[in-house]
């Protein structure tokens, strides 16, 4: 109470006052969302978009910045799904965080991501192989696709704009660069970059640092 005082001194109460009550309102909304999905701890920015919660798992410590999107995708065009997105403790989110599951998403603990990060296992549509999704048919129109899951490793890093899409196996300790388009496998203790992400550093134990890889 003495900081809020404090506030209203220095701003005036028309400035703290609107403040003070979207935090109550985003303490409680985290609070009531922490207890749908037994996940304790559980922080939320601004406007977050919460969609398929009886099909996650999330543990315990997990902060999300503003503009939050998680959905585990229960029916789409007429169409039902059995989604399986599985978040791990202590997960790290910025701003604008979208990630988006048809099929299965696992991310084991310790995830830091930054802001405008995608992580989805499915397309609009079927790009190879039979059935693939006719050109006159308008994207928002086709089916929803999985092309194989997503499995994210322990403490790994994925820098702003990253996309990270089906069939991606991220290992244990990895850091994906800015911008980056993970398709693909990326060993543990590595740093990759570009679209298509590629290992351009591998952490040297005995060395105790990142060595480039030609």
């Amino acid at each position: 109470m003495s900081r809020l005082l404090d506030l209203a001194r220095e701003d005036g109460w028309p400035q703290v006052l609107p403040r003070a009550l979207a935090s109550l309102s985003h303490r409680l909304r985290d609070s009531f969302t922490a207890s749908k999905l037994h996940a304790p701890n559980f922080r939320a920015g601004r406007s977050p978009r919460l969609l398929g919660l009886a099909h996650m798992r999330i543990g315990k410590n997990f902060s999300a910045g503003d503009h939050l999107w998680l959905e585990a995708v229960t029916t789409y065009a007429g169409q039902p799904h059995s989604p399986e997105l599985i978040l791990g403790n202590n997960i790290n989110l910025s701003d604008s965080v979208h990630i988006a599951c048809l099929h299965r998403i696992h991310v084991a603990d310790g995830l830091l991501a930054g802001s405008n990060v995608l992580i989805s296992d499915h397309t609009h549509g079927i790009y190879s192989g039979p059935g693939q999704s006719p050109l006159d048919t308008p994207p928002a129109q086709r089916p929803l696709h999985s092309s194989g899951e997503v499995t994210i490793g322990r403490n790994v890093w994925l820098g702003d704009g990253v996309c990270v899409l089906a069939g991606a196996i991220i290992g244990d300790g990895a850091i994906i660069g800015a911008n980056s388009i993970v398709r693909g496998t990326i060993p543990p203790a590595t740093i990759a970059v570009g679209a298509p992400a590629r290992v351009v550093r591998r952490w040297d134990a005995n060395l105790r640092e990142w060595a480039k890889v030609d």
